[in-house]
């Protein structure tokens, strides 16, 4: 793959510390189960460096903390699953594209859900990179060609250990949101917002990098989708 592919199309960084403190106080206190309606989608960062694989950065630089070549396809398929479709995500959905079980239940115009039946989020978040609480690249590097394809800022004001403040965050945000984060704190994002008890929900985060959980709260009450990405040819 060509690492000129691997070039963020946009700028992932968000607002300074004055936007953080802002968020925090309108979302400190807020209780994460107050019953305003959402979608969540949470997925695990791209694929991750190991023995005999590294990590390459932006600029084609070696980066333990930085995708994989494998990761970085991960990263420019991702708008795919959100692409318009001109089927209902109901219906069986084109080649290629995720289970159609990611449907809620009501078919989806073509306008808000892609050929995964995903709905297109509204907003986008990945931890922190940058900072004194930073942590690895992947998550940023992963969502910034989704959000460069569209038009939406990837927020990267929260940090690993800051679960709590980001469900705070997602759920006053503008739904649907997008969740990108380390795999092992994933389940506390679920706690902080209170659908950890929703039947299937799994306690850990599998070892796969290929999966979008959803999670949906109607009328108070949250229900939980896994779905396969279905955008390499190794995903499951």
């Amino acid at each position: 793959m060509s690492l000129a592919l691997a070039t963020p199309l946009v700028a992932a960084g968000c607002g300074g510390s004055s936007n953080k403190q802002s968020a925090s106080a309108s979302t400190s206190g807020a209780p994460p189960d107050s019953g305003r309606d959402a979608t969540i989608m949470i997925i695990r960062h791209g694929e991750k460096p190991s023995s005999g694989d590294p990590g390459f950065d932006e600029t084609g630089k070696q980066d333990k903390k930085s995708l994989t070549r494998q990761g970085w396809e991960r990263s420019h398929a991702l708008p795919r699953l959100f692409a318009r479709t001109t089927s209902t995500a109901g219906s069986a959905g084109s080649a290629g594209s995720a289970s159609s079980a990611g449907s809620t239940g009501s078919a989806r115009s073509a306008s808000t859900a892609g050929s995964a039946g995903l709905p297109r989020p509204l907003a986008l978040y990945a931890a922190a990179d940058k900072g004194p609480h930073a942590g690895a690249h992947r998550m940023r590097q992963t969502v910034t060609p989704l959000g460069a394809a569209l038009h939406v800022q990837v927020n990267t004001e929260f940090a690993e250990g800051e679960e709590k403040e980001l469900a705070a965050a997602a759920l006053a945000a503008a739904s649907p949101v997008l969740i990108c984060w380390e795999h092992s704190k994933i389940p506390a994002i679920v706690e902080a917002l209170g659908a950890a008890q929703v039947a299937a929900v799994p306690e850990e985060w599998p070892d796969r990098f290929d999966l979008v959980w959803m999670f949906t709260r109607r009328a108070g009450t949250w229900t939980f989708q896994p779905i396969p990405q279905h955008l390499l040819p190794s995903d499951a």
